[in-house]
């Protein structure tokens, strides 16, 4: 004798509803792993230490310098919020060594920054999948100016998402950290 076990059927309005639930649940999961793959830095050009960005190609070479002979001069502009006073820098390098008609309040710290880390100057373009938080670091804002190695330097920090923000770190023995607290 062959038994038949009778299987209820869900109404179409059910299986309509848990397709969608199941829809919206891929979704969240992709959403969450976007937003820790932004946090964690991969895939982008996130740091590890404000001092020790990451190597890239596409910074121009560097070519090794006579003492003296300046090997980058900039301009430095950095606004902590708006309406506060600039403060301006010159920075004059010849390799890793300052020179001393510079202004910068540590110019130790950011030529041998620049000669060990041209990329700060010089980012890669991010990647289109480079997934940054929107976490708000502050206001400020600091423009980098100048010639290094003969390559002009135009260079825009600001702390308006999670990117920005490490940039800003990357870059603090030239550009300050954030808040006005040198």
């Amino acid at each position: 004798m062959r038994m038949s076990i009778a299987s209820p059927r869900l109404p179409a309005a059910a299986l309509a509803a848990a397709a969608l639930a199941t829809a919206a649940l891929a979704s969240a999961a992709l959403a969450a792993a976007m937003l820790l793959a932004g946090c964690a830095g991969g895939g982008g050009s996130v740091p590890e230490s404000p001092t020790t960005p990451p190597a890239t190609a596409s910074a121009p070479p560097a070519t090794p310098a006579s003492p003296g002979t300046p090997t980058a001069e900039l301009a430095i502009v950095v606004v902590h919020s708006p309406g506060q006073a600039e403060q301006r820098w010159n920075l004059r390098c010849a390799g890793a060594t300052s020179l001393p008609e510079t202004t910068h309040p540590t110019p130790a710290a950011a030529c041998a920054l620049i000669a060990a880390h041209r990329e700060v100057l010089f980012p890669p373009s991010p990647p289109p999948d480079r997934a940054c938080s929107m976490l708000y670091g502050g206001p400020d804002v600091a423009t980098v100016t100048g010639t290094d190695d003969g390559a002009p330097v135009a260079r825009r920090f600001s702390r308006t998402n999670g990117c920005e923000v490490d940039d800003w770190k990357a870059a603090v023995p030239l550009i300050g950290p954030p808040g006005n607290k040198w």
